[in-house]
């Protein structure tokens, strides 16, 4: 009896795991407001430590032939623990087998959709459980907006408080609904001319540019960041596997993502708030 059964070389090349996992990456950074806001790092391993430079050598004024003072600097590390985030899609044999390759990109869209989501509810939230630390664990430089924001002033504020604090801010990260309300914003009372313009992909606010995320929390007007100062620690790339599944007659896609957040500089994060 001869015996017949998927290969590797009978497969639609969007099936595969490596070049599945590729593209669910590269949607996934898209997405991600994380990903966006950091500088991406790779990674194999189950963690990675960034050295920090923090103290320079003191120096001194000498006299010709003067004996020079040794001095040390100050050296510090911050240890990224990449999580895991994965998502899961149920598809009908039907569906998988009268489809055609065009269902893996919309497999791709749908896990990436969840990843992305669950990557960005940590990045902006404070501890979650196997997750992550985000933005509001930190002890980040705070920037009191007042009740409302009627004007610039207290971005123009946050980006000269991250400046004190070694930070060149190079994006507000904010919900879209603050981001409409600033849109609104006129040059004077009773004027019809915005005080902002919108540019090719968004407004600049203070000369920034902003990135919007739902999953910005109620209390923070926006944070201020400095691309440079955080890392999205993405550890082995993204992965797919194509099973059958077990209880009905359809096939599971699972996509899994091991990501970490580095906060490099902690005061050089600017939140914006209502400290009322």
């Amino acid at each position: 009896m001869t015996e017949t059964g998927m290969v590797r070389s009978g497969q639609g090349a969007a099936w595969l795991p490596e070049d599945f996992g590729a593209m669910l990456d590269v949607v996934v950074q898209a997405k991600s407001v994380a990903a966006n806001a950091s500088t991406l790092f790779n990674t194999n391993k189950q963690k990675v430590g960034f050295p920090l430079w923090v103290a320079d050598p003191a120096v001194g004024w000498y006299g010709e032939l003067d004996e020079i003072t040794p001095a040390d600097g100050d050296t510090e590390e911050v240890v990224v623990t990449p999580s895991k985030t994965a998502g899961l899609t149920l598809l009908s044999s039907e569906l998988v087998d009268d489809s055609d390759p065009a269902i893996a990109n919309q497999v791709a869209a749908a896990l990436a959709n969840q990843i992305a989501q669950a990557i960005d509810t940590a990045f902006f939230g404070n501890t979650t459980t196997k997750g992550p630390n985000g933005l509001l664990s930190l002890s980040s430089t705070a920037v009191d907006t007042g009740a409302s924001v009627a004007n610039l002033d207290a971005f123009i504020s946050a980006r000269y408080a991250a400046e004190a604090h070694s930070a060149k801010l190079t994006h507000w990260l904010m919900s879209p609904a603050t981001a409409e309300a600033l849109s609104k914003l006129k040059v004077a009372s009773g004027s019809n001319q915005s005080l902002l313009q919108f540019v090719d992909d968004g407004i600049t606010v203070a000369g920034l540019p902003v990135l919007t995320s739902t999953h910005v929390d109620a209390t923070t007007v926006a944070w201020g960041v400095d691309k440079s100062q955080l890392r999205y620690v993405l550890r082995s790339g993204t992965t797919v596997e194509r099973f059958p599944s077990v209880t009905n007659d359809g096939q599971h896609v699972r996509a899994i993502s091991r990501v970490g957040f580095g906060f490099l500089n902690p005061a050089g994060v600017v939140r914006l708030y209502d400290a009322a």
